[in-house]
């Protein structure tokens, strides 16, 4: 079963200098059955920006997971010109199919994140283990907070999808090995992108039949997306399995 997916930090919906953009156009415009959100912002009193676009956009499933409590919008140093705003920070999934939560895995803090603990928001969509993440940008916590949702994910051999804003190169995603990179493209800055710092990855024996950065959508990163082809589950035995586990030893 083929499934699109996309994910984009949506920078709290604000451009490179500080002003709102259209949340729903931009959710609408990448059109996939799944989106992975990073820098979802919910202001105090109100629905979050993505919960907003899913209702608009059409879909129906949808989970959220904050980071943080009520914070000062301005104080998270997103934007130039930030709103003067209070709300909660955090990451979100949008769906078109139905939503199976999963317990979030615990990434841990890094000294001088505003954020304080993160986690990666984890549900399963349509048969697919999906992994929504955004890492510290204070370097070299971003990848240890990596080994720690790959020791989470240790053992589960799910057809698994990682995405997110990883705020980190791809050599260091070979971190995360046996997940592989599924889709490269610059994602950052949307406007003249240089880097790819927002990054999809697979499972191994998950086949990616298209896959790229996509153009801007007024957010200071671009979209990235997949399209992946989901594998029927065969009882008592999963298709990852052996690509997970290490080969038997030869005994003469």
């Amino acid at each position: 079963m083929p499934l699109t997916l996309a994910s984009i930090n949506l920078h709290c919906g604000l451009d490179r200098y500080g002003y709102a953009y259209p949340v729903e156009e931009a959710i609408a415009a990448l059109d996939t059955d799944v989106v992975l959100v990073q820098e979802n912002w919910r202001p105090r009193g109100g629905v979050s920006l993505a919960r907003a676009a899913a209702g608009d956009c059409g879909y129906p499933g949808y989970a959220e997971l904050p980071m943080t409590g009520d914070v000062d919008l301005p104080g998270l140093a997103v934007a130039p010109r930030a709103p003067d705003e209070i709300g909660a920070w955090g990451i979100a999934v949008l769906s078109r199919h139905p939503i199976t939560v999963r317990t979030p895995i615990g990434l841990g803090a890094a000294p001088g994140d505003v954020i304080g603990d993160r986690s990666a928001q984890v549900v399963e969509v349509a048969g697919l283990q999906v992994v929504n993440v955004h890492l510290t940008h204070r370097l070299p916590y971003g990848p240890a907070q990596l080994l720690r949702l790959r020791r989470g994910l240790a053992g589960d051999y799910r057809p698994t999808v990682i995405a997110g804003d990883f705020n980190m190169f791809w050599p260091t995603i070979l971190l995360a090995r046996p997940y592989r990179q599924a889709a490269r493209g610059r994602t950052w800055p949307a406007h003249r992108p240089l880097a790819q710092i927002d990054h999809i990855l697979r499972s191994p024996g998950l086949r990616i039949r298209r896959s790229g950065a996509m153009r801007g959508v007024g957010s200071d990163h671009r979209p990235i997306r997949v399209e992946v082809e989901v594998p029927r589950r065969t009882p008592g035995r999963h298709p990852d399995i052996a690509a997970l586990r290490p080969p038997a030893r030869h005994r003469p």
